[in-house]
């Protein structure tokens, strides 16, 4: 057990690199050693890997621009999307961030004074490469600073400097960046009118000594991310196939592993002595398992709330295998210690949805919820049909009633009149007791009822 505690933690880096058998090649015109390994195994492909991104880290970090950067993405944005949740190598830890803060504006008020300048870079460069960088900030940083360095200009000046093997990488970076969106950077180009342009990117030749380390430390750093990930594509291609069958094609499961692989990539700490692809078999059966989960309904619900769901529905399986019938909502509260209010909204959200139009496959057998539903828009034809006869016999059988009859019927009823009148009411108007308009009436009635009560009676 002492292998995975305290050997590995204790081992010098370089010593560790030659002694696993790997060469190291020094470059033409370039002091900067490249690793090369004998065999593609992952812990020395992990291991080159992180040579390389501390390099990167390490030359990053001596512009005072990084640290500004660092400020303004994280210091000032409050929201964090899952997006960038997912970015984040680890959280970023609030009071690193603060010593940043604190020695970039210290390293701004010296700057023009001169005082103790070289030694606040030093400290602010060390401070930065506590930072947890993320693979995404670590390509968008480049990006700026490409951005920077064709805004100076300072290549042209430079161009017989440097080696042939550097220039062509340097030279293939600059045009790579010219497919990036340059919102950002011209964002951060606004930042050059409030602070100096020689503080924050340094002089012309320094910028061009670190920002060719940058790009030539960037190249080696992708190219062996992309054998670690190459080496263990099979291992995606395995993982995958344990969810073929699904509502996702083979094909985007395999890509959505391989996603998942390339977070395991950027994760991955070879120090602590475990397998990668134990490691990488994590993120890769995540990120399948989040897309399926993603793409299975409708209406996508949060990665959070499935799992709430699936220990709902688990809570009420073992319940109905252990009693036999459908827990009630108080029960389910009680067995799965979750509110009232989460299990109500479990049940709500976990409901399965439907096209409203349908799916229109068995052509004209299909019939979809929309044809169940009544239209409110227009009145629907045998209504107004129905009506018209309607009318059409109540004038019929007021006709074959005397004056005074059809005046007692059509106020009581509230035919053609405004309102329905009592009895009451119609003896004051016609000059009549209660109980002689009720006679009336009864008249009225039955006479209708003779001619017309079978055709009334099928309104009914």
């Amino acid at each position: 057990m002492s292998y995975f505690n305290e050997p590995l933690l204790k081992q010098d880096v370089n010593a560790l690199a030659f002694n696993n058998g790997i060469e190291a090649v020094k470059t033409a015109g370039n002091d900067t050693k490249e690793f090369i390994p004998k065999d593609n195994s992952n812990f020395e492909l992990a291991h080159l890997l992180s040579i390389e991104k501390a390099n990167l880290v390490e030359t990053l970090c001596q512009f005072p621009a990084t640290a500004l950067w660092l400020i303004n993405k994280y210091t000032e944005t409050d929201v964090i999307t899952e997006q960038e949740e997912d970015t984040l190598a680890e959280p970023a830890p609030s009071s690193i961030l603060v010593d940043i803060k604190k020695q970039f504006y210290e390293l701004s008020l010296n700057s023009s004074t001169n005082n103790n300048e070289s030694i606040n870079k030093k400290e602010l460069s060390l401070t930065l490469q506590l930072f947890p960088f993320s693979f995404h900030d670590l390509t968008e940083l480049i990006n700026i600073f490409a951005y920077s360095y064709k805004y100076r200009e300072i290549y042209c000046q430079h161009l017989t400097q440097d080696s042939q093997n550097k220039s062509r990488i340097l030279l293939k970076r600059l045009e790579a960046s010219n497919h990036h969106d340059p919102i950002s950077a011209n964002q951060w180009l606004a930042n050059l009118i409030i602070y100096d342009e020689q503080f924050l990117l340094l002089s012309s030749s320094d910028m061009h000594k670190h920002f060719t380390n940058v790009v030539f430390y960037e190249h080696n750093w992708l190219k062996l991310r992309q054998k670690l990930a190459t080496a263990n594509s099979r291992l995606v291609l395995f993982i995958a196939n344990q969810y073929k069958g699904s509502f996702l094609d083979f094909d985007d499961l395999v890509q959505e592993g391989q996603s998942g692989l390339l977070k395991a990539i950027d994760r991955y700490d070879y120090r602590l002595g475990f397998q990668f692809s134990t490691y990488a078999g994590y993120w890769i059966r995540q990120a399948i398992s989040r897309s399926l989960s993603r793409c299975e309904r409708v209406v996508r619900i949060p990665c959070g709330k499935i799992g709430i769901i699936n220990k709902v529905f688990r809570t009420k399986e073992q319940f109905i295998n252990r009693t036999g019938r459908v827990p009630t909502t108080k029960e389910l509260t009680e067995h799965s210690d979750l509110p009232s209010n989460e299990i109500h909204a479990v049940l709500s959200m976990s409901q399965a949805a439907m096209p409203f139009e349908g799916l229109g496959e068995d052509g004209e057998t299909t019939f979809a919820p929309i044809d169940f539903l009544e239209q409110q828009t227009f009145k629907p034809a045998f209504v107004e049909i129905a009506k018209t006869d309607l009318d059409n016999i109540l004038e019929k059988a007021l006709k074959i009633l005397n004056p005074r009859e059809a005046r007692v019927i059509c106020c009581h009823f509230g035919i053609e009149v405004d309102k329905e009148m009592t009895l009451h009411e119609i003896g004051l108007e016609l000059d009549l007791t209660r109980e002689r308009v009720r006679q009336i009436q009864v008249i009225a009635l039955n006479k209708i009822k003779r001619n017309f009560g079978e055709q009334l009676m099928s309104f009914l």
